[in-house]
């Protein structure tokens, strides 16, 4: 029987994205996947915490619990902060990893080589103890950090599964020791995946890799998108105006300065916002704003309901390395419900700019005019192609090549 551990860069609980929904789908197979999370840390980097001595303390807490780990091997197992994610499905054990120090937010080699070293002494007692002889397990990594500490034979298959620029995982750290982070995964791995195009031809220029990498853009699920779309939420029910509305993380890649720039040119329409600010001085300046609606973190089961109500939806990035590797799984849950869209040119985007399902804009008037055309769009021919094209990226239909090839066979 296979078993899955899936080596995830974000909790189980913090957004359901592409991690998530693989884990879940594998589970409705019948193939049970133990989801190995990073413990907390995106909670440790929000709040209060982010004052000097909040992070003086906390980083003293998060270094002494990390050498009690690797001092006491037995206490690698014991340490958790918060109990299983809920609303995970039954096939699904969930592993936190030890607390230590965000390394990737410091450009220290010796404290990397220490979180390996942590890591590693948690993984061989939380996971590979509990692995039995007559189960074909499979690492489907979406780390490269993991590349540090797994070794050969730890699992009878690895498949890498390369989903964002190796910047956003090293973070200050260097970049160069997260690629030979990669370098590692990829001599050990059976299968690579891609999530986009920029993404693939970086890995085709490395060295060693056996397998060619396998393009596996990210998914929706869209009959459950429909079937929960007209779930209005109270902070949008008694807008009248025309909503043009954002759903997903908010960081660095994250173009505030041309969120601001629009919502104060086009007083009319209503901007909301709907995600995990991953630090609250970023929109700080932007609170004032009267028609610009900062709604935060809402549960995954809430979006098809915001998406529904939104009258154009928005990817406004940064441009840079992100927007230029990124395969956004918003636009695939944008179009499931057959909203227009306007976005920052992304590489990922422009077969759909080309087919007139999306609009690429570059810069604040760009972007205005573009959600005027989103907003005055009466052809319905283009809504039924935005959802043709997201029937044809369920996960579903993902997850199955990749089962296919990360157990031998053909995808």
């Amino acid at each position: 029987m296979t078993r899955i551990y899936l080596f995830s860069p974000i909790p189980y609980s913090f957004l359901h994205q592409r991690p998530q929904k693989l884990a879940d789908q594998f589970v409705a197979r019948g193939i049970p996947v133990t989801f190995i999370e990073p413990c907390g840390f995106t909670e440790y980097l929000q709040g209060k915490k982010n004052g000097l001595a909040g992070l003086i303390f906390s980083s003293i807490v998060f270094l002494a619990l990390g050498a009690a780990a690797l001092a006491l091997p037995g206490l690698s197992g014991k340490v958790r902060r918060r109990g299983p994610a809920p609303g995970a499905p039954a096939g699904l054990r969930i592993v936190q990893m030890p607390m230590v120090y965000p390394s990737n937010r410091v450009d220290w080699p010796l404290l990397e080589k220490f979180n390996a070293s942590v890591f590693r002494q948690a993984l061989r007692f939380r996971v590979l103890r509990t692995v039995s002889e007559g189960e074909f397990a499979v690492a489907l990594v979406e780390n490269p950090f993991w590349g540090a500490v797994l070794r050969e034979g730890d699992f009878d298959s690895v498949a890498y599964d390369c989903l964002d620029e190796l910047t956003l995982f090293a973070g200050r750290a260097s970049a160069d020791r997260f690629a030979g982070y990669e370098r590692r995964l990829l001599a050990m791995s059976g299968a690579v995946f891609v999530t986009a195009e920029a993404l693939e031809e970086r890995l085709h220029t490395l060295e060693g890799p056996a397998p060619g990498p396998v393009r596996v853009p990210n998914g929706v699920d869209v009959e459950w998108f429909e079937a929960h779309a007209a779930d209005s939420p109270p902070e949008l029910s008694g807008i009248r105006a025309p909503v043009a509305g954002y759903v997903g993380v908010l960081r660095s890649w994250f173009d505030y300065e041309l969120l601001g720039g629009l919502a104060r040119s086009m007083p009319d329409v209503v901007f909301a916002i709907v995600g995990p600010l991953d630090f609250e001085f970023r929109n700080a300046h932007l609170r004032s704003i009267p028609n610009l609606l900062w709604i935060g973190r809402r549960d995954y089961a809430t979006m098809p309901g915001y998406i529904g109500r939104f009258d154009v939806c928005l990817i406004p990035f940064v441009e840079g390395k992100v927007s230029a590797t990124t395969n956004p799984v918003k636009v695939f849950e944008y179009f499931a419900l057959g909203k227009p869209v306007v976005a920052t040119p992304m590489r990922e985007l422009q077969p759909f700019a080309r087919e007139g399902l999306l609009r690429l804009a570059r810069g604040e008037r760009e972007f205005a005019d573009g959600i005027r055309a989103a907003l005055a769009e009466r052809d319905d021919t283009r809504a039924a192609g935005r959802r043709a094209v997201a029937r044809a990226h369920s996960w579903r239909s993902l997850a199955d090549g990749m089962l296919a090839r990360m157990e031998g066979g053909d995808a």
